[in-house]
Formats: C-alpha cells, structure tokens, sequence
C-alpha cells in the first residue's frame, strides 16, 4: 500500500508540472495537486517507516474516528459537487436564447487563451444558428491582458462575420459573479430567457449564480481541453462551495 501512495504521489506532482506547461505558472489552484502529492508522500512514508507507524499509532482512536468521519463526509460531499457540475455539462436550452452571455477568459496580449477560443467558438455556432439572439461578451482587463477580454471577444466574433450590432460589452468583471451582474444591466428584458456559454465545467455554477440574480438562464456548455479536465473539476467543485458560502448562488 505504501508504494501505491507513493506512485499517486509522484503521479499527482507530473499533473501539476503538466498543468503549469499548460497554462502558465499563474494558473489558479495548481497548488492543489502539490498539496495532494505531498499528502500521499506522507501516507507512504506512515506506510514504510516503523517510526512514523509508532507515531501514528499513539494518535487517540477517538481522534483517529472523528478524522475518519470527517474524511467520509468531505468525500460524499465532493461526490455530490461533482454530479452537479457534469449535469450542466450536458445542459442545452429547449427554446432559443433571446440573449447569451459569453464569460471571459484569460486574453494573452491581444489574442484570447485556448479556452476562451472553445467557448466563442460555441457561441458564434449558436448565433449563426439563432439569428435574432444578441452576444453579451463579458470581461475586464486583467493582469497580462493588453486589452479588455470583453474587446477581444467582440473582434474574434466579428472575424467569424457575427454583426457589431448583435454584440453588447461588458468590459469591467474580474470573476462569475460579475460577468453575470454587469452582463444582467444590459439585458433590456429582465423576462427574457438567457444563455450562458462558458467551458462545460462551468456552466452549472454560472447558471446557478444567474439565477440567484433573477435570470431565466439556461446553460449553452462549450468542450475543454482533455488532459486539465481533472484539475477543472476538482477546482471547479470548491468554487461551488465558496459561492454558496458567500451566497452568490442558490441550487
């Protein structure tokens, strides 16, 4: 059992180099997978080393039960997260958006980053396809970023022949909440049934959050990069938490 920590662990701090190759040494809660190997680091080491198993062993086995049930609950808790966030996943709207809220993503200069090309993407498919629906493209200027997400979201629309008039900016959220409240200002009927395009991870968070802000919003997910599909979920299931603790979104 001990090298089977052991192996996780190693395999848990390559997913961490494989992520920073990927996009960037900034990219948010990479430490995660540092915290986790170092945890079966750990593990392994109680495993194999006769003084940490005596040490171990003089833990209280109250203490030992209560970490056990503690561990149980977060696990099932997580789990629970999980089939929430791959429900949206699958999401699509049964009627047609009067208006879609395209969320921001990380702009490298002027040009957008791989996941925010996924979802302009899904969202130029589905204007093409609903021709009356008006594209909020939502997102400040952030550190790195020569323009605002919001311009260069409006520019790559325009080169995939979606006309200026259909497309609103929203040029000044840093975060979910935000791009949902700052978009929600321009949307003239409150009434009206809003699609939010985003990563497929996403989704189910950013649906949540704008119904919490009075929106009839209906999820129009767009595909993620394969290999970061771990580090998404499990980021995106403690995003979930701390916007329900702070109260920016209601199941």
């Amino acid at each position: 059992m001990g090298m089977v920590f052991l192996i996780c662990g190693v395999l848990c701090v390559l997913y961490y180099v494989g992520i920073v190759l990927y996009a960037g040494i900034r990219a948010s809660f990479a430490w995660f997978w540092l915290l986790l190997g170092g945890a079966f680091f750990l593990a392994g080491a109680v495993c194999r080393i006769s003084a940490l198993q005596a040490a171990f062993g003089r833990i209280p086995v109250g203490v030992k039960l209560l970490g056990g049930i503690f561990l149980a609950i977060g696990l099932a808790a997580f789990l629970f997260l999980e089939g929430c966030i791959i429900s949206g996943m699958a999401g699509s709207p049964k009627e047609p958006a009067e208006y879609i809220i395209v969320l921001g993503a990380q702009v490298k200069g002027t040009t957008v980053s791989k996941a925010l090309h996924q979802r302009l993407s899904r969202a130029a498919e589905y204007l093409q396809e609903h021709k009356d629906t008006i594209v909020i493209v939502s997102g400040g200027q952030g550190s790195g970023e020569d323009i605002p997400e919001a311009e260069a979201m409006k520019t790559w629309l325009m080169e995939q022949g979606i006309a200026r008039e259909r497309i609103l900016e929203e040029d000044k959220s840093v975060n979910t909440n935000q791009n949902i409240r700052f978009s929600r200002e321009l949307v003239e009927d409150k009434e009206a049934v809003v699609g939010i395009v985003s990563n497929d991870f996403h989704v189910f968070r950013a649906v949540h959050i704008a119904k919490a802000q009075g929106l009839d919003a209906v999820p129009i997910p767009a595909p993620s990069s394969l290999g970061m599909y771990p580090h998404y979920m499990v980021r995106e299931a403690f995003a979930v938490v701390k916007d329900l603790a702070v109260g920016n979104m209601v199941f």
